[in-house]
């Protein structure tokens, strides 16, 4: 016969176990799990789903184990090395987060002159230490050539920064240095006019794609069109382009935007390169003598793609919203994209709103909880998920 009052007791006293387990790790787990948006505005940082701290751990950062003294980084802010698969990181994140004030000259910059100082830092050892020993230490045989992307991408996820700044340090001081570093989260998109008998009776935008390319960087191909001539919209296929064209492997795409030609009058290129280090030595050679290094690029297997004046390509970064694919410009933030999803008074879907981004290969919500009306100046960096 069963002890029902015995029995009564062991459920009793198994729910209040779990209960307690249940409570205990609540207990542990809301900062653990959630990104932390602390400020207001143009300041508002986002911390890292991590225990805080200057130092952290990505495991499996890289397939090989090899010993070599050339793989490691040590500079006043930053500081990596390899412990096997894994990278240890110390970082410090305050010179890397722009101070707001006046407008300033960007000393020694290659981009427009007058920029805001939002935009100016102190010293970006993101760009100017780490990126380069990354490069150097692929050569060095310490890592493989595509793991260079992701490995600064989980550094970036790490640091407790202004969204706006993670953009920056990921694709590029775009501002300052006129180019952007694109990848497959983006899109290009060309816009060119419709002419008749010499005159201007329209324009073509067509969508090119990206997709991931095998040995790392991206691969291009053509998406849809849209032409409008004189008010009526038709579709089709994405105007056949060089960019469709590349060399093969130069699938690491850098997209200037400055004017670079007086002769030809181009406003933008794009360049390819089929490495991280490759690239870099690219964009060296280009800013010294755009015209002289494009002329010969294609000896090297390297694409130097010119945009006349008359035409545009620009990049738009994918985010997902309400279940949608929608597209944001560069350094596009909430903003953008509620204006994208046509949404007319965005501070009316506040209290429904949802973001996830990604981290250490998993969505994680950002806790919204003090972000306000600040939070329409959440800037993406890819991969993020919205709804309202």
């Amino acid at each position: 016969m069963i002890n029902r009052r015995r029995t009564g007791l062991i459920l009793a006293s198994a729910a209040s176990l779990g209960a307690l387990l249940l409570t205990g790790c609540a207990a542990r787990q809301p900062g653990a799990k959630t990104w932390r948006l602390v400020g207001t505005g143009r300041t508002l940082t986002l911390n890292p789903p991590r225990p805080p701290g200057p130092e952290f751990t990505l495991r499996n950062a890289r397939a090989a184990k090899t010993r070599n003294a050339a793989c490691r980084l040590e500079a006043r802010e930053v500081s990596f090395r390899w412990k096997g698969r894994n990278a240890v990181v110390r970082a410090l994140p305050d010179s890397l987060v722009a101070t707001p004030g006046s407008l300033v000259a960007a000393e020694g910059s290659k981009g427009p002159q007058g920029l805001s100082s939002e935009t100016v830092l102190a010293r970006n050892w993101f760009r100017e230490d780490f990126l380069p020993s990354l490069v150097k230490q692929q050569t060095e045989g310490c890592l493989a050539p595509t793991e260079i992307p992701q490995l600064a991408q989980r550094v970036i996820d790490n640091l407790p920064i202004p969204t706006s700044t993670a953009f920056r340090l990921r694709y590029g001081e775009f501002a300052m240095n006129g180019y952007i570093d694109v990848d497959a989260k983006f899109r290009l998109t060309g816009v060119e006019p419709i002419r008749s008998n010499g005159q201007v009776t329209g324009y073509r935008t067509s969508f090119y794609l990206l997709k991931p390319a095998t040995r790392g960087g991206v691969e291009v191909s053509a998406g849809t069109s849209e032409s409008n001539t004189a008010g009526t919209i038709t579709q089709g296929a994405a105007v056949d382009s060089e960019l469709l064209h590349l060399p093969a492997g130069a699938t690491y795409l850098r997209l200037f935007f400055r004017s670079w030609s007086i002769q030809a009058d181009r406003r933008i290129a794009v360049l390819a390169a089929g490495s991280q280090a490759a690239l870099e030595s690219a964009t060296a050679e280009f800013n010294e003598n755009p015209e002289a290094f494009c002329a010969t690029a294609g000896t090297r297997g390297i694409a130097c793609v010119g945009v006349p004046k008359d035409t545009v390509i620009g990049p738009e970064l994918l985010v997902q919203a309400n279940q949608r694919s929608l597209y944001v410009p560069v350094g596009g933030s909430l903003g953008d994209l509620f204006r994208a999803a046509g949404v007319r008074e965005p501070k009316k879907v506040l209290s429904t709103l949802k973001i996830s981004k990604p981290y250490e290969g998993k969505l994680v919500p950002v806790d919204l909880s003090n972000a306000g009306d600040g939070i329409l100046m959440f800037v993406f960096t890819g991969g993020e998920q919205v709804s309202w």
